[in-house]
């Protein structure tokens, strides 16, 4: 029943960026580190169609940073002051109210940006990132990012796609969150998962990523004893199934009559 559901595979992540450590820094010259910038550029939306000068200009301004997991990369009302290009790894966005209380936004993964708004607008960071698995990623500061947008258009467009597409999701969260009950934003958000980071397995298609009840019940808005009792009825009902956090769809499409 797997093949009802189309997994999207954004972005694939070549073994040599696997992890960055003071040796392999050390080993490799100037130009192959921008050359092997170059590479991992080209594989992202967000530059394509850019000439060969300019993703060279862009490599030489970026630099790479390796985060453990749990390491705050920014917290919420932090200066917006860089852009960031996941290349292995997975960050959460998550706000917080005057109470402590977190809820995640999203969990960006290899060949996500974040982070964009406030390197656009130099405002503060309206959410927090923090690193759920060990993380690899390309940052570029406010002031170069706006001055290679200003010399290309490309590059400009490209970032202007990039800005409605996250305007489309957000919109569309909002409708989930008003018009559908935990049970459909439940099943909504395991199909979203899925379809970004999904595998297809002998039982299903597994979501690759670890998701505690606590996870879902701040993705879709709800506490977490609601979001527990909609899961224990998925899988009572044979359209999920779940070990040590792991989820995989057995029934995308009795899900996505759910979710309807």
């Amino acid at each position: 029943m797997t093949d009802t559901l189309t997994i999207t595979h954004r972005f694939i992540v070549n073994p040599l960026y696997r992890r960055y450590n003071g040796a392999d820094l050390a080993v490799r010259n100037p130009e192959q580190r921008v050359a092997d910038r170059i590479e991992f550029l080209k594989r992202l939306p967000l530059f394509t169609n850019l000439s060969d000068a300019e993703l060279t200009a862009l490599a030489k301004d970026f630099t790479v940073r390796h985060f453990q997991q749990g390491e705050t990369i920014f917290f919420q009302g932090d200066p917006g002051q860089a852009l960031y290009l996941i290349e292995a790894g997975r960050v959460r966005i998550y706000v917080q109210d005057d109470g402590g209380q977190e809820t995640s936004v999203i969990f960006y993964s290899a060949g996500d940006i974040f982070g964009e708004l406030a390197a656009i607008d130099g405002m503060p960071r309206s959410a927090s990132a923090i690193v759920a698995d060990e993380t690899i990623v390309h940052v570029l500061s406010r002031e170069r990012l706006r001055a290679h947008l200003l010399v290309s258009p490309q590059l400009a467009y490209n970032f202007m796609q990039a800005l409605v597409v996250r305007v489309r999701y957000s919109t569309l969260q909002v409708g989930n969150l008003t018009l559908h009950d935990v049970p459909s934003r439940l099943a909504r958000k395991l199909l979203e998962l899925a379809q970004g980071h999904g595998c297809v397995t002998a039982d299903g298609v597994k979501i690759d990523m670890p998701l505690t009840q606590s996870d879902l019940a701040s993705l879709i808005g709800a506490t977490r004893e609601s979001t527990n009792k909609a899961l224990g009825n998925l899988k009572r009902a044979g359209v999920i199934r779940m070990e040590q956090n792991q989820i995989t769809i057995v029934d995308p499409d009795a899900l996505r009559e759910m979710g309807s």
